[in-house]
């Protein structure tokens, strides 16, 4: 029969004679429930010498506990009991004799008592649950109950020989505890009485089993199930009514990668942890954001304790083959993501390198290490994965390792390594004559080898498996006879122009980063790229990405002729706004020549300096003038937008002082600020590029360019829209009735015109940055085309365009008024030039001259 004692009591307790520690008193008021799913414990007999706690107790306030029963047992059958009124109680207060509603004992409740305390008379003495009337020796003591939980000075104490020794009276008075009229118990009990309570259930869900504890209504009950990491119950369930609810399953920490990286990994829970980590990251399970950084974590939580541990190796390779499948942006979403990717690579080579022998092969990684008499190798060792034919990941009857290393380029062989003999000397001389370990590694992907050094550069690719290989506890570096590497390109669109190169964890301050320092291409042998190195790690070959390579080469030749011919355009514009003395003297013409200068001081040093890499010092000069000049078109942008609202929009415009002077500040010296922040805080990490001379990606360009850019771009279509929207409203208010075809050329011209000028195209930049495959060569061919030319566009537009300028430089070539000779021709011309006059002196506040013929009747 299981623990009760009637309808509407909660067993909650029960301590067995003899079954030892802990002791009743601490097991009690401890914040540890014990054997609570152990339902053999909780059977009413002492079969099985252990105590029995429900983790209810803990809950005491959460609910209202009316009344509290203590109870002794012997033979199976209850011998004697109290019980007490415990509203408004803890777990310690109830047992107060003022508190006893009835008891088996006639006396108890109106004799005067020395001692009614759970805790008893001392720690020292450890007497508990007791309720005496006479106290102070041993033929004297008087009482009711009491629980001995240590050997005592008293012969009574000594009545068993195994602790607890629980006694009662067996009368309904008490006793002397040195007689032999007292009671012995098999075991005692502890029941709470609640309203509306809900009866002891096992359910089993989905194939788990779930146990609640009998409950009080309104309490949302624990699972006596816990995750076995943070202890939290497995599942929640409601007593409504004396009636229990649907079961809610909660979340544990072996069913999430994040919850899983919180939990403390020791020696005891290491393969547990492994266990689940490697179901979690499989395909089936696996999240579509991992956090590549809790990966990380964990990996090396359980490789650092889980030393020369098989099983936690098989999990480890497991993971390293599971999380290759993740996403390719998921080890490369920050710094932190790329730094955790060495990590993992790291705690998988220390697992291997603590075994002894042992080999694995999963779908995306494969692992051998085998210790071997220094003889073995006196003609080398290699690795090898066989080509797979169909198969789409690594197999196990493709992985080899072969003792003659010049037969590492075998016509069925994709990727190989072989080591020179030269390591047993090496052994031989840094560990002394024993057993020499060799552990290789090939990786059928490179994703956890995330490249800063390619992620800018979009035209380089690693185009082959990684391989990787070890001599445990020895170094080997500058070998006489290198290290031979072969590896079949495998990647779609990736071939050509090889680079040999080896992962060095210290670069990229700790984050590691592709090197080719001590390597070099050696040959192509049957399709296969063979690579020299005198060193051991990581290896792989870059290639180049045909995928991509002409479409940026031919986006570089057209950047290169658009600034070629938007410089000779700006230097004719400044030159034509600077020598006509009746084109430089107005404020639009000013600001025209600042924007000029500054495009054509960006365009000259990005002709001319933006391929100087192979001087680093060149680079980095060239790197922050073009930051500097960026950021001084931008700035003058701005200025002639404002200029252009004051003069088109703002009605009651008065003239600003110094202006000019404003804007110079504004347009030349304001640039200054985020250049000089910038470098100094690390110029050469963001300015120092090996691919081009300009800023790496990063926090220093995104913000010292990129935002600043978003918001002068931003405030420029702000006012670009309230330009366009009063001139055309102007226009309709002189013209509503005449519209034409002629009218609404003009309006589209003026608005292509502003844009240029201010600028909005660079919002391609902006769009090509985010945007699909697809649409992103769009948007990176329109603003190539667009910027590259936009000196182009602001001769044609503003110079070309303007009969002012075409005649001033036909008196300078001519001597003469104009082009034409004839008399009725040249009347014709000086009419229109008389409007023409007129019309600017109404436009002049946007530099567009004709191109926004405002009539005077306007104003």
């Amino acid at each position: 029969m299981v623990l009760g004692s009637g309808a509407g009591w909660i067993p909650v307790f029960k301590g067995v004679s003899g079954a030892g520690e802990p002791d009743l008193y601490d097991l009690w008021i401890g914040s540890t429930s014990l054997n609570e799913l152990n339902d053999s414990v909780r059977f009413l007999d002492a079969n099985i010498k252990a105590h029995f706690k429900s983790p209810l107790i803990e809950r005491w306030s959460e609910f209202q506990v009316l009344q509290v029963k203590i109870v002794f047992y012997e033979n199976g059958e209850e011998k004697a009991f109290i019980e007490f009124d415990s509203d408004a109680t803890d777990k310690e207060s109830w047992f107060a004799q003022d508190r006893i509603r009835q008891s088996s004992f006639n006396d108890l409740s109106h004799e005067e008592t020395k001692i009614f305390s759970i805790k008893g008379d001392s720690d020292k003495v450890r007497r508990r649950f007791f309720s005496n009337k006479e106290y102070g020796k041993c033929e004297t003591d008087f009482g009711w109950t009491v629980v001995v939980s240590r050997f005592g000075h008293c012969e009574w104490e000594r009545k068993q020989p195994d602790y607890p020794l629980i006694l009662y009276s067996p009368v309904t008075k008490g006793v002397f505890w040195h007689s032999n009229d007292t009671g012995i118990a098999d075991f005692m009990a502890i029941f709470l009485k609640c309203s509306d309570t809900c009866s002891h259930d096992v359910v089993l869900l989905n194939g788990v089993t779930y146990t609640f504890e009998a409950s009080p209504s309104v309490l949302l009950a624990h699972s006596l199930e816990l995750c076995s990491f943070d202890n939290s119950p497995l599942a929640l369930r409601m007593c409504s009514g004396g009636v229990w609810e649907e079961i809610t399953v909660e979340t544990c920490a072996s069913n999430s990668i994040s919850n899983l990286a919180k939990v403390k990994i020791t020696e005891e829970n290491a393969e547990k942890i492994g266990m689940y980590l490697s179901i979690l990251t499989s395909e089936e399970n696996m999240e579509s954001k991992v956090n590549i950084e809790d990966v990380a974590l964990i990996l090396e939580g359980i490789t650092g304790v889980g030393t020369g541990n098989e099983r936690i190796t098989n999990f480890t390779v497991n993971v390293v083959s599971n999380i290759q499948n993740a996403d390719d942006d998921v080890f490369t979403a920050d710094n932190n993501s790329m730094s955790a990717t060495s990590s993992i690579v790291k705690s998988l080579e220390t697992q291997l390198g603590s075994l002894l022998d042992f080999e694995d092969v999963e779908k995306n990684v494969a692992v051998q290490t085998k210790h071997y008499c220094p003889e073995a190798l006196k003609n080398g060792i290699g690795f090898a994965s066989l080509q797979p034919g169909n198969a789409t990941g690594l197999q196990k009857e493709n992985i080899e390792i072969f003792k003659e290393v010049d037969d590492f380029l075998m016509n069925m062989i994709e990727t190989s390594i072989a080591l020179p003999p030269e390591i047993v000397d090496l052994s031989l001389n840094q560990t002394g004559p024993k057993q020499i370990q060799v552990s290789f590694i090939v990786y059928q992907t490179s994703k956890l080898f995330a490249s800063n050094r390619l992620i800018s550069n979009k035209q380089r690719a690693v185009g082959s498996r990684v391989i990787s290989a070890t001599v445990e506890n020895v170094r080997v570096a500058v070998l006489n006879e290198p290290v031979r590497a072969a590896f079949l390109p495998v990647v779609e669109h990736v071939s050509g122009n090889p680079e040999c190169v080896f992962w060095n964890f210290e670069l990229e301050n700790g984050q590691g980063d592709w090197s080719k320092e001590s390597c070099y291409f050696n040959k192509t042998s049957d399709g296969r790229i063979v690579c020299f190195c005198d060193h051991l790690t990581n290896f792989a070959v870059i290639l180049d990405y045909h995928g991509q390579t002409g479409e940026y080469d031919v986006l570089s030749f057209i950047s290169i002729i658009g600034c070629s011919v938007s410089i000779a355009c700006l230097i004719f514009t400044i030159i034509t706004f600077t020598c006509f003395r009746n084109l430089r003297g107005k404020r639009p013409q000013r600001i025209l020549v600042n924007l000029c200068f500054s495009l054509l001081l960006l365009y000259t040093t990005f002709v001319i300096g933006i391929g100087l890499t192979s001087c680093p010092n060149c680079c980095i000069v060239v790197a922050i003038l073009l930051h500097y000049f960026v950021l001084t078109t931008l700035f003058w942008m701005l200025v002639e937008a404002v200029n252009m609202y004051l003069k088109f929009v703002v009605i009651f415009y008065e003239e600003t002082r110094s202006f000019m002077l404003k804007s110079a500040v504004l347009g030349w010296v304001l640039p200054v600020l985020p250049v000089t922040i910038v470098a100094a805080v690390n110029f050469k990490g963001t300015y120092s590029n090996e691919h081009y001379c300009f800023m790496k990606p990063g926090p220093a360009l995104y913000g010292g360019i990129l935002a600043i850019s978003a918001i002068i771009l931003a405030i420029n279509f702000v006012l670009y829209t309230l330009i366009i929207r009063k001139l055309t409203c102007r226009r309709i208010m002189t013209t509503a009735n005449t519209a034409n075809d002629k009218e609404l050329t003009v309006r589209v011209r003026n608005a292509i015109a502003i844009m240029m000028l201010l600028g909005l195209t660079w919002i391609f930049g902006f769009f090509a940055v985010e945007s699909s495959e697809g649409n992103r060569i769009l948007f990176q061919s329109l603003f190539c085309v667009c910027n590259s030319l936009q000196g182009f566009f602001i001769f044609g537009l503003f110079c070309a365009r303007r009969k002012d300028v075409r005649d001033a430089w036909a008196k300078c070539c001519c001597n003469c008024r104009g082009f034409f000779t004839r008399s009725a021709s040249k009347q014709r011309y000086t009419s229109v030039d008389k409007t023409t006059d007129a019309t600017n002196t109404q436009t002049s506040g946007g530099g567009l001259g004709l191109i926004v013929p405002i009539p005077l009747t306007t104003r």
